[in-house]
């Protein structure tokens, strides 16, 4: 049985290390080399079957790797239980580059959520726990976000100086992208400190790369900022060459905005027109509000028209966002609640575990008390069958020496027999009931209920068991009251006393000695009626 249960347990914790073995690591450590194809690593991470039994850095590892892929995918959600997973982990060893890109993730997750301060607190943690000296892209990332969110805060000073690490970065590991990314955010912090020769530097730096990217939505963008520099400079010969570069382009929202500036009113009426055919409700919202200032003097009633309708998108763009807003209170409503069951969850399983430790612990106490008992009781016959034996051989010697020397043995027997009664008078002498014979002898006691009578015959005959039992074996017609009689004869108790005792008169105690005496053996006669007293009376 208990080798049953120990199979039991090695199954049993085997069980959930089935999805845990060598494919299983492989596969995590060939998605660790494609962190740069997202979907790669999400392939490879969708091969492991069980990823919930993995345990400890595998663990971990999966749940940094999926969450890093979602980001890249941007993709990243408002739910953090997965990444928290790898930051529980990660905290307990030390700061290292895994650690930093889980609150750096967690940031990520955050700043979806909306919750813009806990992002910065979060990634303000993640530059922290970067070793010292690390040159790991990890580390502009932080940087980017942080000066981002610092700029979202109107905290310039403090998103230069991050953008200024993410410039180290770039410098030391040259790549378009993230050249792209650092220009033109340093150019829009040095175009809200007024420091305008620095923005156009870095405005100047990330067109290019914005044309070498193909990112037409970044670079009319740029080529807007150049525009608006090159007014507030007071330039009007490159502002109008940044203008027409603008209106290449294809968003004629842009080109209203330009045709607007310039003060062509009936070109920026038309591309204002194609502009409220935009998918975008906010550029719609614009263009209707730009066509009600245009027409509001020249042409009232369509001013009239084009106000209604940029009240009704203001108002369609007013419910989206409160709607997104109420979609991100929900996600953050639904990320509170999956955490309070997992919180159940696990204790219900901490429950589970225990009470299934409990019961394993009850069963195996119950089948080793069983077994210890199995053992005793099979010692005890084991010893019983021992001491049986034993008597048996000391009842053939005796026999034996009993037919050899039959005299001897019987005054040995008689001799025994003698002590075993004077142990059992001795113990007799200590009951209650010897002190009601000495209170009766005295004069002071009152004699025997029928009641009582009756149990001290009972208890007595019960405390000589064992010369009853050979007396009623050897003389069956015997009585109870007769062996009574016989008992108390032996402790030298007159007949009078005996008849207070038993209820019987001393006539018919007499009478039932002389009979005695016919039925014993006249050993066994003597053995109890031998004292003084006896005699007298059967004289």
């Amino acid at each position: 049985m208990k080798h049953v249960i120990l199979i039991f347990f090695c199954l049993l914790f085997c069980s959930c290390r089935q999805g845990g073995g060598k494919n299983d690591l492989a596969l995590l450590h060939e998605a660790s080399l494609h962190t740069a194809q997202p979907d790669s690593v999400m392939d490879l991470l969708g091969q492991i079957v069980r990823p919930d039994c993995l345990q400890g850095k595998a663990r971990a590892d999966y749940a940094l790797l999926y969450t890093e892929a979602l980001n890249k995918q941007d993709r990243i959600g408002t739910n953090d239980s997965l990444i928290q997973i790898a930051l529980g982990y990660y905290t307990e060893e030390a700061p290292s580059i895994p650690l930093a890109k889980s609150y750096f993730l967690l940031g990520r997750i955050y700043q979806q959520q909306g919750n813009d301060i806990l992002a910065l607190k979060t990634d303000l943690q993640a530059l922290a726990t970067l070793p010292p000296q690390t040159q790991d892209r990890t580390r502009m990332l932080v940087n980017f976000d942080l000066g981002h969110l610092y700029h979202q805060q109107g905290l310039y000073r403090q998103a230069l100086s991050h953008y200024r690490e993410m410039q180290r970065y770039v410098n030391a590991h040259p790549d378009t992208l993230d050249c792209y990314i650092t220009a033109y955010s340093m150019g829009n912090i040095f175009m809200l400190l007024n420091q305008y020769d620095s923005a156009y530097h870095y405005y100047q730096k990330a067109l290019p790369l914005t044309r070498q990217l193909k990112n037409k939505s970044y670079e009319r963008y740029i080529l807007r900022q150049l525009h608006l520099h090159a007014r507030l400079t007071g330039n009007q010969e490159q502002a109008q060459w940044y203008a027409e570069e603008i209106r290449i382009t294809t968003d004629p929202y842009f080109k209203a905005e330009l045709f607007q500036e310039l003060g062509n009113t009936d070109s920026a009426s038309f591309y204002f027109l194609k502009a409220t055919k935009d998918p975008r409700i906010s550029a719609r919202t614009m263009a209707f509000y730009n066509l009600f200032q245009l027409h509001r003097k020249a042409h009232p009633d369509l001013a009239c028209v084009y106000v209604d309708s940029f009240h009704s998108y203001k108002d369609s763009l007013y419910a989206l966002r409160q709607t997104d807003k109420i979609e991100k209170l929900t996600a953050q409503y639904l990320q509170q609640i999956d955490r309070q069951k997992e919180e159940a969850n696990r204790r219900e399983n901490a429950i589970y575990l225990w009470g299934g430790i409990g019961v394993t612990l009850l069963l195996c106490g119950i089948v080793i008390f069983f077994f210890i008992q199995h053992k005793k009781r099979r010692y005890l016959l084991l010893e019983k069958q021992l001491v049986t034996n034993q008597l048996a051989a000391i009842k053939e010697y005796v026999a034996e020496q009993n037919r050899q020397k039959s005299e001897e043995w019987e005054a040995v027997r008689q001799e025994i027999a003698a002590i075993e009664m004077q142990t059992l008078i001795g113990q007799f002498q200590q009951t209650a009931w010897q002190k009601r014979i000495h209170a009766i002898q005295k004069g002071n006691g009152k004699p025997f209920s029928k009641k009582e009578q009756e149990a001290f015959q009972k208890e007595t005959l019960a405390l000589f068991d064992e010369p009853v039992k050979r007396l009623q074996v050897e003389y069956p017609q015997i009585t109870e009251a007769d062996l009574l009689f016989c008992l108390l004869s032996f402790m030298d108790y007159p007949t009078s006393l005996i008849a207070s005792c038993t209820g019987r008169k001393e006539n018919a105690l007499r009478t039932c000695k002389h009979r005695l005496k016919e039925k014993l053996s006249k050993e066994i006669f003597g053995f109890f009626f031998h004292f003084t007293n006896n005699q007298q009376d059967t004289e």
